[in-house]
């Protein structure tokens, strides 16, 4: 392999782990095993190949790993306490949620989900033979699954990628790069706004503003590696 397809595959890989992350941090309840790995070293060297133009939002997100990092140390029961209690209040309700995580809510001017941007979204999933977890229960339009389809991809795309497959890699990666502009990257900003104006901000703001930063710069990536092949 050379030097060029070496840092192709690191590239890929990377951004497979990183939508793996994203996806498990916004679709499921926060526990020990999963912040471990949200403070671990893989994920900061993740971040930091993706992030290494941008120092500014790099040390903002590092730091945010460390203070969690040391918040687990010091005390692991009381913080997954307020990590639930956050993922809870902003994630699930009973009560209104601050900045509800479904695209169609943000695309549609009565507010709601079900809409037919989420059927778009399922169309999409269903060109790939994607069916959500929680279909039909929650709407394909969910952040968490959203993610997920690209974690999918990502997958896929490191797999074609192995096998020497480009014309495979170069489809799967125009398929993430619409999905991106077309959906996430249409609705990602407003949420990550929102989110922010939350009362409680233990993890959820910042990684919805970090998810924000990886979605758009990895859009751009997938531009310069799409003409590199």
């Amino acid at each position: 392999m050379t030097k060029q397809n070496d840092g192709i595959a690191i590239f890929l890989a990377n951004r497979h782990y990183l939508y793996g992350l994203l996806q498990h941090i916004f679709g499921h309840e926060p526990s020990i095993e999963l912040i471990e790995v949200i403070v671990s070293e893989h994920t900061k060297k993740a971040l930091k190949l993706l992030l290494d133009e941008d120092e500014h939002k790099l040390n903002d997100c590092l730091a945010v790993l460390e203070e969690l990092k040391q918040a687990i140390s010091t005390g692991a029961d009381d913080t997954l306490d307020k990590l639930k209690s956050e993922y809870t209040y902003l994630m699930l309700g009973p009560n209104k949620l601050p900045a509800p995580p479904w695209e169609s809510v943000y695309l549609t001017d009565e507010r709601m989900i079900f809409q037919e941007n989420t059927l778009r979204v399922r169309r999409t999933y269903l060109e790939y033979q994607f069916l959500p977890a929680n279909y039909p229960h929650e709407a394909d339009d969910h952040i968490a699954l959203e993610l997920d389809f690209l974690t999918h991809l990502a997958k896929l795309t490191q797999e074609a990628f192995e096998e020497e497959n480009i014309e495979e890699v170069k489809r799967l990666l125009s398929d993430q790069k619409a999905f991106l502009e077309e959906h996430l990257l249409v609705w990602i900003g407003d949420f990550a706004e929102q989110i922010q104006l939350s009362k409680t901000h233990h993890l959820y703001p910042q990684m919805a503003s970090l998810t924000e930063q990886v979605l758009k710069i990895d859009a751009a990536a997938l531009d310069e590696l799409i003409s590199l092949l």
